[in-house]
């Protein structure tokens, strides 16, 4: 088997299963009917993260669900301390995240609950509340969707989704996809091999001293959550893996 088999190989076994399917997909409606069950206002549901962009893995998987609201409801920090107080009356246990809610289900599954407010001059941007900073962002879902459409490169981005589960790399798999979609401008689709390289040597000779930028609003420094320790140990762990012997080195379970 040469590498692009292994690769393929690889790339099939992370399909997600109907059962997984089908449990996140029950999990969207309780949130969805608690949420506007809870709470007043205009409002509707946009569907993002890996389930929306079809890159999710089986072995590592969420649900980005971004709640909209019309400005003129209620302040963005009431609203997301609002939709805290709704998801504690069902789920016993939600973690505080930096935009969001998340809720912690089965294995490596969690649901991710952003209150955003619909921008009043352009409708398909939202303000989401910093709760770290006390800040608000302004970014478009849309738009990240139509990046991953644009650059098609899905089944990377679920290779690199599972080096970084198994190698346990502190990067967020948005800066994850940013990422290469640098790298591979311009490089063929045919090879899985030769992307992953040309991803993991931009990634060992940026990854420290590069901004990157949310392509929605360079506004959002996207690498500035990133420690200078987790940078360094993200660099390293791409030169691992440019200096692997073979691929499977990079994919195998280490727990």
């Amino acid at each position: 088997m040469d590498n692009e088999e292994f690769l393929r190989t690889v790339l099939n076994d992370l399909e997600p299963t109907q059962s997984q399917v089908d449990s996140l997909l029950r999990l969207r409606n309780n949130v969805r009917s608690c949420i506007f069950k809870h709470i007043g206002g205009k409002k509707s549901m946009f569907m993002a993260g890996s389930f929306k962009k079809d890159t999710m893995i089986r072995q590592h998987y969420d649900l980005d669900m971004f709640i909209i609201w019309t400005p003129e409801f209620m302040p963005l920090k009431d609203l997301f301390y609002e939709v805290e107080h709704a998801l504690n009356s069902k789920w016993k246990r939600i973690e505080k995240k930096r935009v969001g809610w998340r809720i912690p289900y089965e294995n490596e599954f969690h649901v991710d609950v952003i209150p955003t407010v619909q921008d009043i001059h352009e409708s398909e941007y939202s303000y989401l509340y910093n709760c770290y900073e006390k800040k608000r962002l302004k970014t478009s879902m849309q738009k990240h969707i139509e990046e991953i459409e644009k650059y098609d490169r899905r089944d990377v981005i679920k290779l690199l989704k599972l080096w970084k589960f198994r190698r346990e790399i502190p990067i967020k798999t948005f800066l994850l996809e940013i990422m290469t979609h640098l790298a591979c401008y311009d490089v063929t689709r045919d090879s899985l091999s030769i992307q992953l390289e040309t991803v993991f040597e931009y990634i060992a000779n940026n990854i420290v001293n590069k901004h990157f930028f949310d392509p929605a609003n360079r506004d959002n420094v996207i690498s500035a959550d990133l420690t200078r320790r987790e940078k360094y140990e993200i660099r390293d762990k791409a030169y691992k893996a440019l200096n692997r012997e073979y691929w499977g080195q990079i994919f195998q379970k280490i727990r």
